[in-house]
């Protein structure tokens, strides 16, 4: 059995159906032992009845049985003789009359009523040779006693089954149709259809299948977005390749005609070849940080240290433009992180900012403490970003800045791979427009707690 359907239904019918056998057992165990307690019972009140008749004679027997009926209960407990006549002269059932009696053979078959409570009879015989005739009969039987007619266990048995397997197949078929809808969309994401929907067929439920199906609607919308990030990244990345592989061709196409400067024309070819190389570095690097398996080299980063270091190697860039970085706050505490991948992160910003600050400009470092975490500013005096761009900044290749970044040298990149450091860093990193002009990039780093601080 390979399908979940019927696995559900058998797995549901077998337990139904041990589950009624168990109760049928079990019912009619209880009215055996019910029949052998009822047997006992009787033989002790024959045989009590025997010594009192043997002891105190018929006077005395009349006053046990006086005593034992009330104590059993109300027209349970007779002593005929062998007329058929109750010792106490209470009525007597007819057909216990006429079995009672000595000459009255077998008798006629107890009536409907009777059979619904069965009777028992004991024969004494005391030493004078007179006989008398004990019957007990049976109480009523409650509800278990149904299962002792001869009928209704095959008919209780045969409704059972029939209402279980009918509820049985609801069932297997209201848990395997949210099934067969995810397999199916699964099959159709698979052929490369991601525009499949799968809560819509789930009608109004609202348990865990429902709740899968959601999630199965969130991943395939999920995948349709990675998918046209991944088509628009690989046209931008082609586009990006291809200019400088056009002006490498220029500077070749240049270099062979007579009289041609090579030496400039060399020169050329091997800034192009510089740029080049520099754009698919950043491309792997871009890459590698979306590998799932990379795994972060984590250490405690010295904050004051890597800032020191930072800032005095972006200052040598920034000096020949005559732009001034100013640290604002004081750096202290440590970062749990990989100091590698921190310092290229916090570079791009600040040598973006370079980048796009004006001539004799400034750009402002700053650093604060906010609860757990250390939240670093870098804000320039530039032309800043359209509003309707600051989100996009930090994808690769964003076209909000596309013109700009080739003005300046750079390759749309840089803000993407610091998006992704500060994201494997557990932290958070957005952009937002200076007042009186400029962009100020502001990175949130969980800070590193020192030993012993509770967490």
């Amino acid at each position: 059995m390979r399908s979940l359907y019927v696995r559900i239904f058998v797995a549901f019918w077998i337990a139904m159906v041990l589950a009624l056998a168990c109760s049928v057992i079990a019912t009619l165990w209880l009215a055996d032992q019910r029949l052998q307690r009822e047997q006992g019972r009787q033989e002790q009140l024959a045989h009590a009845a025997s010594e009192v008749l043997a002891q105190s004679g018929e006077a005395g027997l009349r006053d046990w049985l006086s005593r034992e009926s009330a104590r059993a209960a109300p027209d349970r407990l007779y002593v005929l003789d062998r007329h058929g006549n109750d010792l106490l002269g209470r009525r007597t059932p007819e057909f216990l009359r006429a079995r009672g009696g000595r000459d009255g053979g077998p008798g006629p078959p107890p009536p409907p009523e009777a059979r619904e409570a069965p009777w028992l009879s004991q024969l004494i015989s005391p030493s004078d040779g007179e006989t008398y005739t004990l019957s007990l009969l049976r109480a009523r039987r409650g509800p278990l006693g149904i299962f002792r007619s001869s009928q209704l266990p095959l008919v209780t048995t045969i409704a059972t089954l029939l209402v279980s397997a009918i509820v049985c197949f609801l069932l297997a078929r209201h848990l395997s149709d949210p099934i067969r809808h995810l397999r199916a969309a699964t099959r159709s994401i698979a052929a490369g259809d991601l525009g499949v929907q799968v809560s819509s067929l789930m009608g109004q439920r609202r348990d865990e299948l429902a709740l899968l199906a959601l999630d199965f609607d969130r991943m395939a919308e999920r995948l349709r977005a990675l998918l046209a990030s991944h088509r628009e990244l690989l046209r931008d990345v082609s586009h990006e390749l291809r200019s400088p592989l056009a002006r490498l061709q220029i500077a070749l196409g240049l270099a062979r005609r007579p009289n041609a400067n090579l030496e400039q024309e060399f020169d050329r070819i091997e800034q192009e070849t510089a740029r080049l190389d520099a754009l698919i570095g950043e491309i792997l690097s871009l890459s590698s940080l979306d590998d799932p398996a990379r795994a972060l080299q984590l250490e405690a980063v010295d904050l004051e240290e890597l800032l020191e270091t930072l800032l005095d190697n972006t200052r040598v860039e920034a000096g020949e433009r005559g732009i001034q970085i100013s640290l604002q706050g004081t750096p202290s505490g440590s970062i749990e992180g990989d100091r590698e991948l921190l310092f290229r992160a916090l570079e791009n910003v600040l040598r973006n900012a370079v980048r796009f600050s004006p001539r004799d400009g400034s750009i402002e470092f700053g650093v604060a403490q906010e609860m757990d975490a250390v939240v670093l500013r870098v804000r320039d005096h530039g032309p800043g970003v359209p509003p309707e761009a600051l989100e996009r900044i930090f994808e690769p290749f964003a076209s909000a800045s596309q013109a700009r970044e080739r003005e300046s040298s750079g390759h749309g990149i840089g803000l993407a791979i610091t998006a992704r450091v500060v994201a494997l860093h557990r932290g958070r990193v957005c952009a937002r427009n200076a007042a009186g002009g400029g962009l100020e990039v502001e990175l949130r780093l969980p800070q590193r707690q020192p030993p012993g601080t509770p967490s």
